[in-house]
């Protein structure tokens, strides 16, 4: 392996690119190839009232969005009437798309696609010897 200081590597570089020693810039063209599109998105939201729950409803039924919810607002200003609703909206558009809808704790909901398998149980701890 050789080793190249800076001045070194510059050196060969500006020969490579015919640079005078003038320090000026050169522009390079890279191939800027398209983005690769993601296969699986992952968004948070916090839901303050029912009306925010319409993007959520969207990534449902996009089929390709894991979906995790913070719905704490929403039950302390809308009251459990208001979150039992926006539960069963977001219920019914999860079992239309074969997805899967978890609560975790009592403050959010995680909703994922049909081939997304979440496993409910117990967490597992590390017991610490002293």
């Amino acid at each position: 392996m050789a080793v190249l200081s800076i001045d070194k590597f510059l050196n060969l570089f500006r020969k490579q690119v015919n640079l005078e020693e003038s320090k000026e810039y050169v522009e390079l063209e890279v191939d800027q190839k398209e983005k690769p599109i993601a296969k699986l998105y992952v968004k948070y939201y916090t839901l303050a009232k029912f009306e925010d729950s319409g993007s959520v409803l969207n990534d449902i039924r996009s089929g390709s969005t894991l979906s995790f919810i913070k719905v704490k607002e929403i039950r302390e200003k809308g009251g459990m009437d208001e979150l039992k609703r926006t539960i069963t909206k977001m219920k019914r558009s999860s079992d239309a798309s074969d997805a899967q809808i978890v609560g975790i704790d009592e403050d959010y909901i995680l909703i994922v696609p049909n081939f997304v398998k979440v496993e409910k149980g117990d967490v597992l701890t590390q017991k610490s010897t002293t």
